[in-house]
């Protein structure tokens, strides 16, 4: 029973991960096209998202090379971690 219990409960963290995943690709199309200020897609997919993104930016700009970036690369390393938690959590890896 607590075998089943586990089991679901990482399937339901891979599916919010899987759920982030697809809204940071939402949130890096979206600013493709600079929406204004006022669009409520771009509001709620930088609201969701930024929690993520921030603390990786802020570790990110201690080191010049990044901070004088003109790509955001604290958005790709954010994208690549949650890449590695799926597929660790979901069993996908090749030994």
């Amino acid at each position: 029973m607590l075998y089943f219990i586990a089991y679901i409960l990482v399937k339901f963290v891979v599916v919010v991960l899987y759920a982030m995943q697809f809204l940071m690709f939402g949130r890096a199309i979206m600013s493709w096209f600079s929406p204004d200020e006022d669009n409520k897609i771009a509001q709620f997919l930088f609201m969701v998202t930024e929690p993520l993104v921030y603390p990786i930016r802020q570790l990110l700009n201690k080191f010049e090379f990044f901070s004088n970036s003109p790509i955001d690369m604290s958005f790709i390393v954010a994208m690549i971690i949650l890449i590695i938690f799926t597929t660790v959590l979901n069993g996908n890896l090749v030994m």
